[in-house]
């Protein structure tokens, strides 16, 4: 901002980044332990199945109904702090600099909108599985409320990044000028 009046907003935005940053990191992390715990029992059970023909019987189970999930959902929100989406921008050129700021800030109250229903809607569905006592039966009983607690913890870090970024400053709604417009 150049001089003058903060805008509003800008100071509720600065009470409350600080701490979903640090919800953001930590879920980050945990998704990323995750992703290495997937990694060394995938990587583990094939030398078992191959070498000494004893698998892990609960490998599957493990990485696919648990680990797998925690480690896409809960990333979300960091990675949408830290830039990892796609914008489409071809437009924004041709726009004035308000015009293009209300935009984005009605498109993120938008799509906080979204996600945070999306977030109630499977965190009623997970405290059903959890009361119900839902389980998929196999060589163990696997329950299934704990492979869906994930989701909601994810979608609603998402969700209230989103609406934080609507009322944040506006250099934060806008993509790194360096990376914006290259193609991968």
């Amino acid at each position: 901002m150049s001089g003058g009046k903060p805008s509003p907003g800008v100071g509720v935005f600065r009470v409350l980044d600080r701490p979903l940053r640090i919800a953001e990191v930590t879920a980050a992390a945990i998704g990323g332990a995750a992703m290495l715990i997937a990694m060394v029992m995938t990587s583990a059970d094939a030398l078992l199945r191959y070498g000494f023909n004893a698998p892990i019987s609960f490998n599957y189970h493990v990485t696919e109904k648990y680990l797998m999930v925690s480690m896409i959902a809960l990333p979300l929100a960091w990675g949408f702090r830290t830039g990892g989406y796609i914008r489409i921008t071809m437009l924004f050129g041709i726009v004035p600099r308000g015009t293009r700021d209300l935009i984005l800030r009605v498109g993120l109250v938008a799509s906080g909108t979204y996600i945070g229903v999306m977030a109630w809607l499977t965190a009623r569905h997970w405290y059903e599985t959890y009361v119900n006592g839902d389980v998929i039966m196999g060589v163990i009983d696997w329950p299934v409320s704990w492979s869906w607690i994930w989701v909601p913890i994810g979608l609603t870090l998402l969700a209230a990044r989103l609406f934080l970024t609507a009322i944040g400053p506006a250099a934060d709604l806008h993509a790194d000028p360096e990376n914006e417009g290259h193609i991968a």
